[in-house]
């Protein structure tokens, strides 16, 4: 994401997030930027959930009432 780095440790963990001051002129621009954040964080922490069917899960929300 541009004008966004991530600082790391040794092991290539992201630590800390850098964000460019241009970015934050207005309110919408921070908002945005902090939904791009919170977006890659839920990615990392569910990156090794094993992946669902689709024709499984759209059988199990069907079956709902």
């Amino acid at each position: 994401m541009k004008g966004i780095s991530y600082l790391t440790d040794e092991a290539g963990h992201k630590k800390a997030v850098v964000i460019d001051f241009d970015l934050l002129k207005d309110r919408d621009s921070l908002l945005d930027i902090l939904e791009d954040i919170e977006d890659e964080i839920a990615i990392d922490l569910r990156k090794n959930e094993p992946s669902l069917n689709w024709d499984d899960v759209r059988k199990s929300l069907m079956n709902k009432d």
